[in-house]
């Protein structure tokens, strides 16, 4: 899984996470319950990140 900075498409679902509105593959939405979006640095530079499934996806 990864993040982009698209637009939805016809095979997204649209949701508001932390109070930004977020679209997910309809394939994966089923396992992005109770996750967070987040900022996080890093050595390679900082990003958005979700958290809060068993393994993050950035």
């Amino acid at each position: 899984m990864g993040l982009a900075l698209d637009e939805p498409t016809d095979n997204d679902v649209v949701e508001e996470v932390n109070g930004i509105q977020v679209a997910f593959d309809k394939a994966i939405h089923g396992q992005t319950n109770d996750m967070a979006l987040d900022y996080q640095e890093t050595q390679d530079g900082g990003g958005l990140v979700m958290t809060g499934n068993e393994s993050d996806c950035c």
